[in-house]
């Protein structure tokens, strides 16, 4: 249980504030430069990231069994974070397309 717990503190520590800052627009110095629309889609991805890493803790906690469950952990835990991946190659992706020309 304590695993459970400090995994959620550490992806809310995390994430929450990279998500948040690419939602208002700002990224590191280190990031290469970009437009608006691909720090907001690396933000959208960061909740998308947080949600899907949060799901197996939380269903752990609430007692939900593993071996039963195991189509509710695939989709409430993998799929958002394919998602995510997802979303950032295809903002970069159209981002460099965009710039290319």
């Amino acid at each position: 249980m304590t695993f459970q717990i400090v995994w959620i503190v550490l992806c809310t520590a995390s994430l929450v504030p990279i998500g948040i800052a690419s939602l208002r627009g700002w990224a590191p110095r280190w990031v290469r430069d970009s437009s608006t629309r691909v720090t907001r889609a690396r933000g959208i991805a960061a909740f998308t990231l947080y949600a899907g890493s949060l799901t197996p803790a939380v269903l752990s906690l609430a007692g939900v069994p593993g071996d039963e469950l195991i189509p509710l952990r695939i989709v409430a835990g993998l799929l958002p974070i394919l998602a995510a991946t997802v979303v950032v190659l295809w903002a970069s992706v159209t981002d460099r397309r965009d710039t290319a020309r």
